[in-house]
């Protein structure tokens, strides 16, 4: 899901940098699937806790290899990642902006 994000995002920004905007593909469906591939990363560690919890890890006596650690570190770096591409999206695409008035000077 990486790849297939990055392929697409770093594809239209060459697009975009040698000035062949692709009209057929919209700036916002790329922020979607940024924010998918970070949903998907935490619901994926998300369970990755729930079976460390339901198992038991492998130092423990049980039969789960994921590393608490590693898990917390990929959870906040999804969740992280997951506020600010939601932060920007909405900030981005859904914002009304206000615009400068121009005052005139006496």
């Amino acid at each position: 899901m990486n790849y297939s994000v990055h392929a697409i995002m770093y594809g239209y920004y060459f697009l975009m940098a040698v000035r062949m905007k692709p009209k057929w593909l919209n700036a916002m469906f790329i922020t979607t699937a940024q924010i998918s591939q970070m949903v998907v990363g935490v619901v994926v560690t998300l369970m990755g806790f729930y079976y460390y919890r339901l198992e038991g890890s492998v130092s423990d006596g049980g039969t789960c290899h994921i590393q608490k650690e590693n898990n917390t570190a990929a959870f906040l770096m999804y969740g992280s990642y997951l506020f600010l591409f939601a932060q920007f999206f909405i900030g981005r695409y859904f914002q009304v902006k206000a615009k400068a008035s121009k005052k005139k000077v006496a």
